[in-house]
């Protein structure tokens, strides 16, 4: 019995994956997060973007300082085109707002700055894998939803108008279908900041404002019948257009 509790454990541990060349942040990321929840790897010196694209963690952690002399936002780009369910940490050099905007729309889950306190990145860690869960708890049990003339699939990640797909970036997917689930109550800013982006609520909104208006401009486009409106000083709402 002891022996199947042990490979139980040793089963249901998350795999975090590191790519930097920043031996300090190295050495602390993997002696503090190393634990009985993660099993932890350094991708080495010599790793190739393929080898990088089938690594099969739960977990990447980006390094702005990496063996592949990208930028840590243009690997995420890269990762997030093959593979949609793995959580991606950027850890950059300084704090940069448009930057952080920018790697978030691209699909990192989190983006952090130098100095790292491993007892943020670890709690970090966990939220996102607790919101995943959810997430993914929520999309069996329904993955369909219909507004008006939009259709979207929570699964598949696509929007149609009126049977005709468009284009929408992760974020704008993941805002217009916030709306759609609120069925037509007015959603704040900082709820949105916060449940989709993923973001502290007292952070700037100005994210939010930037998805709002180019959905509007892609469902107008569409001639939908469906709007995004505005409720002045506090958020936003979907509602059928007179």
């Amino acid at each position: 019995m002891e022996g199947g509790s042990a490979m139980n454990q040793k089963a249901t541990k998350k795999q975090i994956s590191l790519l930097s060349s920043d031996e300090t942040t190295s050495q602390l990321l993997k002696t503090h997060l190393e634990s009985n929840t993660f099993s932890f790897k350094t991708l080495p010196d010599s790793t190739a973007l393929e080898s990088l694209l089938n690594d099969r963690a739960d977990v990447l952690i980006l390094v702005e300082q990496n063996p592949l002399n990208l930028s840590a936002i243009d690997i995420c780009k890269i990762v997030r085109l093959k593979n949609e369910e793995v959580i991606i940490i950027i850890v950059a050099e300084e704090s940069d707002l448009m930057r952080k905007i920018l790697a978030l729309e691209l699909g990192a889950d989190d983006y952090l700055t130098k100095p790292v306190a491993w007892l943020e990145i670890n709690a970090r860690i966990k939220v996102t894998l607790g919101r995943m869960t959810a997430v993914k708890k929520m999309t069996l049990e329904e993955t369909e939803f219909k507004f008006n003339d939009l259709y979207l699939d929570s699964q598949r990640r696509i929007c149609l108008v009126n049977k005709n797909e468009i284009k929408l970036s992760n974020y704008e997917f993941l805002t217009l279908l916030y709306l759609v689930q609120s069925e037509g109550k007015t959603v704040s800013r900082a709820t949105l900041l916060n449940e989709v982006w993923g973001l502290p609520s007292d952070d700037l909104t100005r994210p939010v404002d930037d998805i709002v208006r180019r959905l509007r401009k892609k469902l107008r486009n569409q001639q939908s019948s469906s709007e995004i409106t505005a409720h002045w000083g506090y958020g936003y709402r979907i509602e059928v257009g007179s």
